[in-house]
């Protein structure tokens, strides 16, 4: 179901070219004076500085990680060379749902994330959604939502209880906080797909004007997801695609990667 991260990479690489790409992120380890090129650096939280700058002001505290409602940052581990340590977001595992008042950067300590965008969601910057597989959309081919889109929620969503996740059930818990009630509320919408026809990731875009980020096209009979200008790479479509047919491109504009395309 899953691509694996090298065979994106190559094909993220050959669509967008060498100059989204290829630019080499580097960074002081923790504890020392070393510079470490990377091929490509993660998709950072929202409101990332550049990732030289990001890198160097990070203090791996974790405390975006720890205020996060969705649970979508991670700290990278000893792959991450240069930015081990640091948080990251993993779309695969948990996109950013774009919350109100962004509480990861205002949790942020050290101006890694910058504050300065933590007043309007539509100033962040964390990337672009790219199509990678189309023939994989589910919309073309006008086939509805498979079981197994709502079991992969299931193993994303990290408040439930075993029970809930073994029996694939929500059960009321008394005074539940409110970061369940979120990620419960997100989980209840993609189980409200399955059988339908799929139109996951524009309907559920957590931008604030979703049609100006995503949106879909007719084609072949079908439909496909256009990614549009405002599109912040936030991931969430990344991860509530059923089959795989978007990714994200850390950093990377529209102007480079659409624009770049057509001319």
């Amino acid at each position: 179901m899953k691509n694996d991260d090298k065979k994106r990479r190559k094909f993220l690489k050959q669509i967008a070219g060498v100059g989204v790409l290829g630019l080499a992120a580097a960074g002081t380890i923790w504890g020392g004076k070393v510079l470490l090129e990377r091929e490509e650096p993660p998709l950072r939280p929202p409101g990332a500085m550049p990732e030289r700058e990001f890198l160097a002001l990070c203090i791996k505290c974790g405390q975006c990680l720890q205020v996060c409602p969705y649970d979508s940052i991670l700290l990278e581990d000893i792959d991450g060379k240069a930015g081990v340590g640091t948080a990251y977001i993993d779309p695969q595992r948990r996109g950013c749902y774009l919350c109100k008042a962004l509480p990861c950067i205002l949790a942020c300590p050290s101006g890694a994330l910058d504050h300065d965008v933590a007043d309007d969601v539509r100033k962040i910057h964390m990337g672009m959604a790219v199509i990678v597989n189309e023939k994989a959309c589910l919309a073309l081919y006008n086939k509805p939502v498979p079981e197994y889109e709502r079991d992969l929620i299931y193993e994303h969503t990290k408040v439930l209880t075993p029970k809930e996740r073994k029996e694939k059930k929500i059960y009321d818990l008394p005074n539940p906080s409110e970061k369940r009630q979120l990620q419960i509320e997100l989980l209840k919408k993609v189980e409200s797909y399955v059988g339908k026809q799929c139109t996951i990731c524009a309907d559920l875009c957590p931008y604030p004007e979703k049609e100006l980020a995503i949106g879909m096209v007719a084609k072949n009979g079908g439909y496909l997801p256009e990614i549009r200008e405002k599109c912040v790479g936030c991931g969430a479509c990344v991860e509530l695609c059923p089959t795989d047919v978007l990714s994200i491109i850390p950093r990377a504009t529209y102007e480079e990667v659409y624009k770049r395309k057509k001319a």
